[in-house]
């Protein structure tokens, strides 16, 4: 009987936590919205309330303040995709199944919630101070992780040689327009496939040619041994920094 009630008292928990993150999102959502559309200063935690269909009263059960919510977006957008790339680095990956796996997180990530990242996008400077460097520290992490994942892919010989920032910076811009016209709500809307097709471009975009046509085999080889020289000129020339 006994473990009978634990478990009626575990279910109820896990029904707690699950309305409530089903309200938290929904006031993300709905804030990020208003935000957009009336400006941070200009909406009230009573407008918030009303789009979510709650009391004033009820909404403090959830949240304090406007610069709560605020935060609760950077935590989980940036700071979650430092989170998510982190932990595909732990794994033993190819750089070329990696970067397939961080464009592909990222890009659900992008598409589950696309007016909150629309949101950061646009609108970074409403951030409090110590939230906007949070932010800012979350995107620099991003971009640096996504360097390494190209130089390491250099270094195996699975991407061509280059500049790795930008490619890196190319890749993750590409991404954050997802923002901008991907809408979950149009019918057939498919993040999966969005995702799936952003991660072949990012690796078309840095994989070395497997087959190069034939009347440019030559150029092409002499091409690719004057890419990975510069590397290596790049690499040692930071070795001797150190």
């Amino acid at each position: 009987m006994l473990e009978r009630t634990s478990e009626q008292r575990e279910r109820a928990v896990t029904g707690r936590t699950s309305r409530r993150q089903l309200v938290e999102n929904e006031l993300l959502d709905r804030a990020a919205e208003l935000f957009a559309e009336r400006g941070f200063e200009g909406t009230t935690l009573a407008d918030i309330a009303a789009a979510v269909g709650i009391t004033r009263p009820s909404l403090y059960n959830y949240i304090n303040s406007k610069d709560e919510l605020l935060g609760m977006l950077v935590s989980g957008l940036t700071e979650a995709g430092v989170s998510d790339l982190a932990h595909l680095q732990a794994q033993d990956l190819r750089p070329s199944e990696r970067l397939s796996r961080a464009v592909q997180t990222l890009t659900l990530r992008i598409c589950a919630h696309p007016a909150r990242f629309r949101l950061l996008d646009r609108s970074e400077y409403i951030l409090p101070e110590p939230l906007k460097q949070r932010h800012r520290t979350a995107k620099r992490a991003i971009l640096t992780s996504f360097i390494d994942i190209i130089t390491r892919g250099v270094e195996a010989g699975e991407f061509w040689p280059g500049d790795e920032r930008m490619s890196a910076l190319s890749i993750i811009g590409s991404l954050n327009w997802v923002a901008w016209w991907f809408r979950p709500d149009t019918p057939g809307a498919d993040p999966a496939a969005v995702a799936e097709q952003f991660a072949r471009m990012a690796l078309r975009s840095v994989a070395r040619s497997q087959r190069p046509d034939r009347a440019t085999t030559s150029a092409a080889a002499l091409a690719e041994i004057r890419a990975d020289l510069e590397f290596l000129e790049r690499r040692m020339g930071a070795a001797d920094l150190l």
